[in-house]
């Protein structure tokens, strides 16, 4: 006879019930809407010949009613469609409801290949990657874009909208 079987029945209850519970609570944990990220600085950080390090700074702001815990995270530069630099998230986070919070990530990738783009006008760029929430460890994507304005010989400043 099994286990299952030899339990009573208002135990049995008690355990279905307990066990919705605690998924419920789970539930409301999990993020409802992805956050929004824009992308609010690039900082040169270190400039190798064959790679360079930039520090990218996001605005990550969380729709939603229950706060936002990510333990981890990366984060892939494309500039005119290509990716140039990837990163990870060196440190968890904490995004309050209905708030927001920058989070600085580097990345490090070759820039060089840019180079021949830099007289053409405003480089279109997206940030693509995810965060890895805490404590259930899921995935919570998030992707930015626009237009990056870097200095011309004029003494521009650099700009991303």
């Amino acid at each position: 006879m099994s286990t299952l079987a030899r339990m009573p029945q208002k135990a049995i209850v008690r355990l279905v019930l307990t066990g919705a519970l605690l998924f419920l609570a789970g539930c409301s944990m999990l993020p409802g809407h992805a956050p929004k990220v824009q992308l609010v600085n690039v900082a040169p950080q270190s400039v190798g010949l064959l790679s360079q390090t930039l520090l990218l700074t996001l605005q990550v702001s969380n729709p939603n009613d229950s706060a936002l815990r990510a333990k981890a995270g990366e984060a892939r530069l494309w500039v005119r469609g290509r990716e140039i630099a990837y990163g990870l998230l060196a440190q968890p986070i904490l995004v309050p409801a209905y708030g927001s919070t920058q989070v600085q990530i580097p990345v490090t990738g070759n820039f060089l290949q840019l180079l021949g783009d830099l007289g053409r006008g405003g480089l279109p760029y997206e940030v693509k990657g995810y965060l890895v929430t805490d404590p259930f460890s899921l995935r919570v994507p998030f992707q930015a874009q626009g237009v990056l304005h870097l200095p011309g010989l004029a003494g521009e400043s650099a700009s991303a909208p």
